[in-house]
């Protein structure tokens, strides 16, 4: 654990491994802001499959996503990501089913990581709970979701490393 380390609690009700949680809240804290919002939209693109028929191809949803992925390189400001992440929620209040809701709200959190870099971990979260409509009571489905985001924080993580040192 890095110093000054506190597992929160997360902000949703789901049922989770909280041991690799743990692992991860752990690693954000070795992430920049667009690191973490480059972690948080590689969750949030495995969710896109669980997004409503109608609203998978909907221009705002590619937009917000586009819009954080912009936000990463400074060329579009907070408040256009802002605004996204508020067409993201008109988007979700009117899916048609809690699974398409849900995946809906993982994509607005990863796209609010740029205003907040806990909203990754909050995107996260949100991903299990996909996992919990999706597969009930199904704590190795949960495990291997919280494993694979592990990985992909690890790998980035990783790759910011070796960045560091070659730029040494």
């Amino acid at each position: 654990m890095t110093e000054g380390f506190r597992p929160s609690h997360p902000k949703i009700e789901i049922d989770d491994d909280p041991g690799i949680r743990g692992q991860i809240e752990a690693l954000t804290g070795d992430l920049s802001q667009q690191q973490l919002a480059k972690w948080a939209l590689i969750i949030a693109k495995k969710s896109l499959h669980y997004v409503d028929n109608q609203q998978q191809y909907d221009r705002q949803l590619r937009l917000a996503i586009d819009a954080n992925e912009l936000w990463q390189v400074n060329l579009v400001s907070g408040y256009q990501v802002h605004q996204a992440v508020a067409r993201l929620s008109k988007l979700s209040t009117a899916s048609t089913s809690s699974i398409g809701a849900a995946a809906l709200d993982c994509v607005q959190w990863a796209v609010a990581s740029a205003d907040a870099d806990e909203n990754a971990l909050r995107a996260s979260d949100q991903a299990i709970k996909l996992i919990n409509l999706t597969q009930p009571n199904d704590t190795a489905a949960v495990t291997a979701e919280r494993q694979w985001q592990y990985d992909q924080l690890a790998q980035l993580t990783a790759n910011m490393q070796r960045g560091l040192r070659h730029m040494l």
